[in-house]
């Protein structure tokens, strides 16, 4: 992407909440970047910033060393270092009266200059990107499809562990939306052929990183296409840095495809790597994305197959399927699909006893999760209507063959995590 106009830099010196003020100042139209106070001064001219508001928690070190090669640049700069709770209007004020800025970035604008970036990296060459029916694939997809058409194709990678008729609705609002190149391959055998007898969870999600890297692989292959278009966003990029900039910190990688073969060296277009996620939903609903699949629950990369606690059978991974379907219409039906963050179904491997058409039952368990979150580093229990989760109950026992109970799980994050697995 290229400059932004009016773009005002957040130093990170150590504020845990810098996403969300830098959210905020969006809000007010105003493009915001943040990066750790270890950056080189070098790398934020590149930016070409309007200003810079020097960010930390009370009682933070002031670290006046690193604040130096930021004043040498000479760039009207706000200091918040103690504490940005309540500054949103303070920080606004800053930018237009000190930095000129006059609160002009939009999404309108964003899809221009997106699209002509696109054009302008690409060319007249092919891209191919990994379509998996997620918000960010998706929108991605629509991006970079309205700026070169044709010259896209899309891979959707049916793994055999995707939500009761998932392949059958991404194909459908993809052909139903837009004319594009997309290529389904269905992988499910292969897939689950690879995963039987695998119990342990980490080694389920390495047998489908690598299987689904070798299906995408090969597909891709096939379009001879120099450029792989990602769904990053911004914070994938924020979150593998240290909140206060440590040097000594991890940094993981931030791509979200990784480990393909060596000898595809592909050139990333990755158009929405600076937006929020709810930037990213603004966005594709302006490409004209449905709200059923710009507003659907995060759903894990590994799929069902991180809800299905053990290793996978056909027959429990449908008992899987079909309840968590039960779980997602009836949680729309009662107006609760858009007030959680994520509810699913989660197939415990544990049979018990129990009552069902009259006589004695022993049959599989389901649980059912209903968390919110806001960046999934914690959540909260959702307390769904106990009427709800009644109706939940008993269409799944009557409904799906082999289960014959229900709990619900009433874990926060931490001390549980979101999935199971």
């Amino acid at each position: 992407m290229k400059q932004t106009p009016e773009t005002i830099v957040l130093l990170n010196f150590g504020c845990e909440d810098i996403q969300k003020f830098a959210r905020a100042i969006r809000d007010r139209h105003i493009y915001t970047m943040v990066m750790p106070y270890t950056v080189p001064a070098e790398r934020v001219t590149q930016e070409a910033p309007a200003g810079l508001i020097v960010c930390a928690d009370a009682g933070v070190p002031a670290r006046p060393e690193a604040r130096a090669k930021f004043d040498a640049l000479k760039l009207p700069t706000l200091d918040l270092t103690g504490g940005i709770g309540g500054k949103v209007d303070e920080a606004v004020e800053f930018c237009k009266a000190k930095c000129g800025c006059t609160g002009s970035w939009t999404m309108e604008k964003f899809i221009d200059e997106a699209i002509a970036d696109i054009r302008s990296q690409v060319g007249g060459q092919k891209v191919v990107l990994g379509l998996s029916g997620g918000v960010d694939s998706s929108v991605v997809a629509a991006l970079i499809h309205k700026a070169i058409g044709k010259q896209l194709t899309c891979v959707f990678v049916n793994h055999g562990l995707l939500r009761k008729n998932e392949p059958e609705m991404v194909q459908e609002i993809f052909a139903r939306n837009f004319d594009m190149n997309l290529c389904y391959v269905d992988a499910s055998d292969r897939f689950l052929d690879k995963l039987k007898g695998v119990s342990d969870p980490e080694q389920k999600r390495k047998v489908i990183g690598k299987e689904f890297i070798e299906v995408f692989a090969e597909a891709a292959a096939k379009v001879d296409a120099p450029f792989l278009g990602q769904g990053t966003i911004y914070p994938d990029i924020l979150e593998s840095i240290p909140l206060d900039g440590n040097p000594n910190g991890v940094i993981k990688s931030h791509h979200n495809v990784g480990g393909l073969p060596e000898n595809m060296k592909f050139k990333l277009v990755e158009p929405v790597e600076r937006l929020f996620k709810d930037e990213v939903r603004e966005v594709g609903r302006m490409l004209g994305l449905p709200s059923e699949l710009i507003d659907r629950h995060p759903f894990p990369g590994p799929s069902l197959g991180v809800r299905h606690v053990g290793a996978i059978e056909r027959n429990t991974l449908a008992m899987l399927r079909e309840a968590d379907a039960i779980v997602t219409e009836e949680l729309t039906k009662a107006g609760w699909y858009h007030k959680t963050w994520q509810t699913f179904a989660i197939f415990v491997p544990v049979k018990t006893v129990g009552i069902k058409n009259h006589q004695r039952s022993y049959d599989y368990v389901i649980a059912i999760r209903s968390i919110n979150s806001v960046d999934a580093v914690t959540a909260q229990v959702v307390r769904l209507p106990w009427e709800l989760l009644e109706t939940m109950m008993e269409r799944i026992v009557k409904e799906v063959d082999g289960v014959n109970r229900v709990v619900y799980d009433i874990t926060a994050k931490p001390p549980g995590t979101i999935e199971w697995e």
